[in-house]
Parts: structure tokens; C-alpha cells; sequence
């Protein structure tokens, strides 16, 4: 007997108002929600990550040893951003070329508090706010561009300090509702049409 992973689709996000939000320039998050009752965090990403470089998933804790409602996976990202050093890279083309890093000319922090800026969403409700954003992470590194430390160990590891990624897809598992939401922020600055930026979204 085959079994239906997603029984019901009960909320989801109307192109009007998705058109409503782009003509007006602003930020927003396309989303689906459905059952999920049958599946589970792991087991999803197993699947939709499979034969993709760049995914996370991220568990919410209460109390540091509790679980939380919340399971957050990251997919198809569509930037890409990474530092070594005072050295920034970032790839705009991640969605088809994850080899296409371009030098920014700006400190670490200063790039990234402007790509956190372009890509804020003002308001991610009904969802939760990990519904947007950056994902990633921050290597003991960073801190020498907020205090001096001494600078005086080996690198052995030949990693970026840090590491993050813009998803297009963003799944979130609700415990609480046993409820998967799939997410796909908008962002009318990449787009010339409110009618292809939700094409676009309804295909993610």
C-alpha cells in the first residue's frame, strides 16, 4: 500500500497578495503549509537535500536539552556568502553556478550587515521568523574583527572562518500542529514581474 506523505494542504499564500506585496517593493515569503504527520525532520531532508551541496538542518531547544516545536531545513541557496580573514567572497549565481564567487571589496562585517539588509523580510507572519534569513556559521575567527586577540595559531584546517547561505526553499517542521510549511521568499529587487517572481516560487 503506498502512503501518502502530505495528506492536506490547509494554508497557503494567494498571488494577489503575493502581487499586492511586489508591487510595492517589499519583501515577502510565498508558503504552503500542509500535514506532515507521517514524516519527520531527518527523514525530509534525506530526501530533498539528496545530491545537493549546500542544505542545513537546524533543530530549535528549549532549556538547552529539550527539543523545541520547530525544525528548520535550508535549500537551494540563491547567495552564498563566505569570508577568510578580511577576505569576502559572495556568489549570486549559487542557484546555477556554485563556483561563481566574486571578491567583495568591503570588511567582513561591513558586507554582511548590508547583505542582512537586502534581504530582510519586514515581517515573516503567519510564519515563524526562521522562515528568511541567513544560515550557516560563525568559526571562532570572527571575533578579531570586533576585538584584538592574539593572532599567533597555525591553520591547519583550511576553512572559511564563516559560512552562509541564502536559501530559496525553506521547510519547517511544526511539532506542536504536525504540520510542514514550505517557504519561498520573494524579493522584488530580483525581479521584473510580480507574475514571474511567483512562477518562480510556485516551481521551488
Amino acid at each position: 500500500m503506498n502512503e501518502t506523505p502530505y495528506a492536506e494542504e490547509f494554508a497557503h499564500q494567494s498571488a494577489e497578495d503575493s502581487a499586492t506585496r511586489f508591487e510595492s517593493a517589499e519583501n515577502h515569503i510565498v508558503y504552503r503549509t500542509l500535514l506532515a504527520d507521517t514524516q519527520t525532520a531527518v527523514g525530509a531532508m534525506m530526501k530533498l537535500a539528496e545530491g545537493n551541496n549546500y542544505h542545513c538542518l537546524l533543530e530549535s531547544v528549549e532549556g538547552g536539552e529539550i527539543r523545541g516545536r520547530y525544525s528548520i531545513i535550508g535549500l537551494k541557496p540563491d547567495l552564498i556568502w563566505r569570508c577568510s580573514g578580511s577576505n569576502v567572497e559572495i556568489n549570486r549565481q549559487a542557484k546555477t553556478d556554485l563556483s561563481a564567487f566574486t571578491p567583495d571589496k568591503h570588511l567582513p562585517l561591513t558586507s554582511l550587515r548590508a547583505l542582512m539588509k537586502e534581504g530582510e523580510m519586514p515581517n515573516t507572519a503567519p510564519l515563524p521568523p526562521m522562515a528568511s534569513g541567513l544560515f550557516g556559521y560563525f568559526g571562532y575567527d570572527m571575533i578579531r574583527h570586533v576585538e584584538k586577540v592574539p593572532d599567533n595559531n597555525p591553520q591547519t584546517l583550511d576553512v572559511f572562518d564563516t559560512v552562509l547561505m541564502r536559501p530559496s526553499v525553506i521547510a519547517i517542521f511544526d511539532r506542536l500542529k504536525d504540520s510542514i510549511t514550505l517557504a519561498a521568499p520573494i524579493r522584488p529587487a530580483d525581479w521584473q514581474t510580480a507574475r514571474a517572481a511567483w512562477a518562480d516560487a510556485q516551481s521551488r
